[in-house]
């Protein structure tokens, strides 16, 4: 297989849980499994383009089902059994029949000569047959009674009580923590792709430093650093990339009206992806000499920060490090400061944030081979937006940042 799953993990998971399978719903989770992607049809978000089962026994590969379109990705990955239904798009296979002598129509009717009497396409695929083949899925794994952990949280409600009918006899639970639990700890190949993530958003926000100046518009020096991370990936030769903004700065952080003024402060929040792998890199700066408040705002941040930095270890609970950073923004002068989490999980979702949160309700403990964004950020209207965030790599040793460490955490004054 050729997915990110740790089988061996995932296994010790169900044993405790008391499941015999793991059904995965959501696209990137199917991807994560498989290494095979779920296809167009995900992209309705309604159940069934593309599911998979992993079996508790880790010696028994992942099966799928998976539409027409996107089944030669699947049976490449590894994916067995393997269930396929139709959508939209009209396609078929001729390669198994060429050279061919005869006309064009001759050939695709012998390439499409398996298709059943009355065969249609649906006009984007049909939960019911795509269903049906996850009963089929089920039957051949020998799951069919089985206890299974459903990823609940990527089923739509108007969808839930028709995968229910579909599985019956098989009993559901929801396994949806579980399958964050597994996501949150990253193979190598993983962490290789936030790292290069990491580097190139780091040398795209150092080439945008000098674009920072008055006058500059938020939108265009959005558009720059977008510019920039392709300029930086094409330099690396690194394929897949995209790439995500916040940028604001003034008075009205998130609005960001006009240009940028004399002592005005800049915040920006940035992300290069790669192969659906996101970074989240976060650095505050000033054009000219900043207001005295908006120093001590960074300062009280940045100070928060080094403290929570300090604590990232394996063994070390991200509710603590919450009440540690929250302590010393008070301990600091800001009794009032109350931000709900510190930084996020980084992998492959429909956004930059994802499970765990440093936060107080948080009961994950830390573990080598996550990857976080560890961040402290503040949003004042009428003075500013101030951020620090790195990408932090767990370590038996502790933490490593997933960057090249070009840029200081101080608020940086630009000419």
């Amino acid at each position: 297989m050729s997915g990110h799953i740790d089988r061996a993990r995932a296994a010790r998971l169900m044993q405790v849980a008391g499941l015999d399978a793991l059904v995965l719903a959501a696209p990137e989770s199917f991807r994560w499994a498989t290494g095979a992607p779920a296809g167009v049809a995900a992209n309705w978000r309604r159940l069934g383009a593309a599911l998979a089962v992993v079996p508790a026994d880790p010696a028994r590969p992942v099966g799928v089902v998976v539409t027409d379109l996107f089944a030669g990705a699947a049976e490449a990955a590894g994916c067995a059994p393997l269930h396929r239904h139709a959508i939209w798009p009209e396609t078929g296979d001729l390669r198994p029949f060429l050279p061919f002598a005869g006309d064009a129509a001759s050939l695709v009717a012998r390439a499409t000569a398996d298709r059943p009497p009355g065969f249609a396409r649906p006009a984007t695929f049909d939960r019911a047959t795509a269903l049906a083949a996850l009963r089929a899925l089920l039957t051949d794994q020998g799951l069919s009674n089985a206890r299974l952990g459903v990823e609940l949280s990527a089923v739509p409600a108007a969808d839930l009580s028709a995968l229910e009918a579909a599985v019956t006899p098989a009993r559901m639970v929801d396994a949806s923590l579980m399958v964050e639990r597994l996501r949150a700890h990253k193979s190598p190949a993983e962490i290789a792709l936030l790292r290069e993530a990491g580097l190139i958003t780091e040398a795209a926000l150092l080439s945008l430093l000098p674009e920072i100046r008055q006058g500059a518009t938020r939108d265009a020096l959005g558009q720059r650093f977008l510019e920039l991370v392709r300029r930086v990936a094409q330099q690396r030769g690194t394929p897949s990339v995209t790439a995500w903004e916040y940028v604001g700065f003034g008075a009205s952080p998130w609005s960001s009206p006009g240009g940028i003024a004399p002592g005005d402060v800049v915040k920006v929040d940035v992300g290069a992806v790669v192969g659906g792998y996101s970074a989240d890199l976060a650095r505050t700066f000033t054009c000219g000499a900043p207001a005295p408040q908006a120093r001590q705002v960074h300062a009280a941040l940045r100070q928060a920060f080094e403290i929570g930095r300090a604590m990232f270890r394996p063994g070390a609970a991200l509710r603590d490090i919450h009440a540690a950073c929250l302590g010393a923004m008070r301990d600091a002068g800001f009794p009032s400061y109350a931000r709900g989490h510190f930084g996020h999980g980084l992998g492959a979702s429909i956004w930059s944030e994802e499970f765990p949160y440093t936060a107080a309700d948080s009961d994950v403990v830390l573990e080598a081979g996550m990857v976080m964004a560890f961040e402290l950020p503040w949003y004042l209207d009428g003075l500013g937006g101030f951020i620090v965030e790195d990408v932090l790599l767990v370590t038996e040793q502790g933490a490593e940042t997933l960057a090249g460490g070009g840029l200081p955490h101080a608020l940086v004054e630009l000419p």
